[in-house]
Order: C-alpha cells, then sequence, then structure tokens
C-alpha cells in the first residue's frame, strides 16, 4: 500500500477542484500536528459547498465514529494501486463577496436585512435572528452551477473500505 502525505493529497484535491470547477480559484492548504492531519479547501463565491465537498472529500484518509469515540483508516484504489490518503480530514469553506450578497438581497425584498463583513468575506446581518438565519440558507445553497463538471483525478479513486472496526465501517462519510 502506498501512503500519500498530507501535501501530496492536497495536490491531487486542487487538481480535482481545477477540473470540476473550471474558473474558480480555491485555496487548498494543508496542515499536518502531533495528531493527525487535515487540509482546508476555501473559496470564495461560485459553487456551494455540498458541491465542493462530494469532489474533495473523496480524498479523505480518515472516518470518525462519534458513538465510540473512535478514528479509524479509510482505504483507495487509484490507477490499481492501494493507497492511505494522508489527510484526516477535508474541511471546506467558502465566502461570499459583497456583490455575490447584494445580488441575493435585491431577489429577497426583506426589510432590515443588511450586509455586513468586507467585500470579499460578507454575510447577511439583521435585529430578527429568524430573517438572518432564512437569507444565509439562501446563501449557501446558491451556486453558480447547475452541473459539477467531471474530474478525472477524483474519478480515478475507489473507495475500497476501512479498518473495519467501527459500526460506520459500511460509510465513507
Amino acid at each position: 500500500m502506498k501512503y500519500l502525505s498530507c501535501a501530496d493529497t492536497a495536490k491531487l484535491i486542487r487538481q480535482a477542484l481545477k477540473e470540476a470547477f473550471p474558473g474558480i480559484k480555491f485555496s487548498v492548504r494543508s496542515s499536518t500536528y502531533s495528531g493527525g492531519a487535515s487540509i482546508g479547501v476555501s473559496w470564495t463565491d461560485g459553487p456551494n459547498v455540498d458541491q465542493v465537498e462530494a469532489v474533495a472529500k473523496v480524498f479523505r484518509g480518515s472516518y470518525f465514529d462519534s458513538s465510540i469515540d473512535y478514528q479509524g483508516a479509510t482505504y483507495a484504489m487509484i490507477d490499481g494501486e492501494q493507497v492511505r490518503f494522508g489527510a484526516d480530514y477535508v474541511n471546506c469553506r467558502r465566502a461570499y463577496s459583497r456583490a455575490l450578497c447584494e445580488k441575493l438581497l435585491s431577489r429577497l425584498h426583506i426589510d432590515g436585512l443588511t450586509i455586513a463583513g468586507s467585500d470579499d468575506d460578507a454575510w447577511f446581518d439583521a435585529a430578527d435572528h429568524d430573517v438572518v438565519r432564512w437569507a444565509r440558507v439562501r446563501l449557501y445553497k446558491h451556486s453558480d452551477r447547475l452541473k459539477v463538471e467531471k474530474s478525472k483525478t477524483a474519478g480515478k479513486v475507489i473507495y475500497l473500505g476501512n479498518d473495519g472496526y467501527s459500526a460506520v465501517r459500511a460509510l465513507n462519510v
């Protein structure tokens, strides 16, 4: 079995995202620490988090079962070779531009709802928290893509399973 470092895993994620979302600039940062490793993916506007996670999380090297407080290993195959990805977790975070917030705000027609934050990291704000929550859900679900392109890199990954210890062993979540 080939073990891929966290940095090598980040390179694969970067390539897969470039293939799946042409024109979107992603920041893909790897981090290693005494308890493991993780990769952070961030971008502004464009596809929503669910769309990006569908591509990026294929490259996770671990799963966590909170019912027994256990972190286990997952295994995959790429080009006929068994691999273990070097990132325990892949975390995706989307930022919103002021322009996107203003566009959505003009469609919502809600009094008292304003935009806070900077030009490249904006969010909705209002005295009524339910209105803010509702608007943020709309913003979270919004995407500039109806269809995600196929990524050749992510398409090569075949999930083989995990260490078999946990009750959630059949899931790669």
